[in-house]
């Protein structure tokens, strides 16, 4: 990472205007560098107007074999990467999917481009889901933002049985069933709350728009079930269709903790 700096100031104290935590530094201090017009320098270093100053972040190591998948970027810095995944690509490998995800798409990119970092990801999608996801490239781009899920704003549109009129909110509580990964509303589950719009409908189903406060697994597929217009296709969660159901995620906007400037980007419809 490397910024132009623009007074005269101690490394040390420009490092304390940067959103780096003192854990890091002292990190980069023992595995990583900081790198002056080139030059490797220690935090005493007084920087002048003009420099250009690089982090060099310790290498992050990962056990993710690359596979050559085509990823389709939609936004890429430094810092961060936004995707707009395909539907039925896992987003981790798992027991079940221990090849072609998008985690080892994304470490052949990384292999590419000659990002030595592991994965992180900022937020999740279900393999059915496709569409717009956020990804960090260093462990302290993911935290500013991990940490506070809603910082991230996003919004899906999916499809549902049954006629939904107008638009509501639902605040109902989301706890994983004991026998299975489907998840229920009960009261002692986690806090989840949803905003959704009817945008049109024809032959008994609705287009709905869903925007998520929190982030819980499975969240729009378990809300919309509980008002009683599950996912059309989505079997876990009592439809009567037999096909692959529709949720995409069409936007994404946050606030850029590094240049503090709002990154946002929608599907057209």
């Amino acid at each position: 990472m490397s910024y132009q700096i623009e007074q005269t100031i101690l490394l040390r104290d420009y490092l304390k205007e940067l959103p780096i935590s003192q854990a890091m530094i002292k990190r980069i201090k023992r595995e990583g560098d900081f790198l002056v017009n080139g030059k490797s320098q220690t935090v005493r270093c007084l920087l002048q107007k003009g420099d250009c100053l690089e982090i060099i972040f310790p290498i992050e190591n990962s056990n993710i074999q690359p596979e050559n998948i085509p990823l389709k970027i939609i936004y890429e810095d430094d810092y961060y990467i936004i995707i707009d995944k395909e539907s039925q690509m896992p987003c981790i490998p798992t027991k079940r999917y221990q090849s072609h995800t998008l985690c080892h798409a994304l470490m052949y990119y990384y292999q590419q481009i000659g990002l030595k970092s592991t994965i992180h990801l900022v937020n999740r999608l279900d393999k059915e889901t496709s569409g717009y996801m956020l990804v960090a490239k260093t462990s302290q781009a993911h935290a500013l933002l991990s940490k506070d899920i809603k910082q991230v704003e996003r919004v899906y549109h999916c499809l549902v049985e049954g006629i939904l009129e107008g638009e509501g909110v639902i605040e109902r509580p989301i706890l994983k069933s004991n026998d299975s990964i489907k998840r229920i509303v009960d009261d002692h589950g986690k806090y989840a709350k949803t905003y959704y719009k009817s945008l049109m409908h024809k032959n008994n189903q609705t287009l709905v728009e869903c925007k998520l406060v929190t982030g819980r697994t499975h969240q729009i597929r378990v809300h919309m079930a509980s008002i009683g217009h599950p996912l059309v296709g989505d079997l876990l969660y009592g439809s009567n269709e037999d096909q692959l159901f529709y949720l995409d995620s069409v936007e994404i906007s946050f606030i850029h903790p590094f240049i503090h400037q709002k990154i946002h980007y929608k599907k057209e419809s």
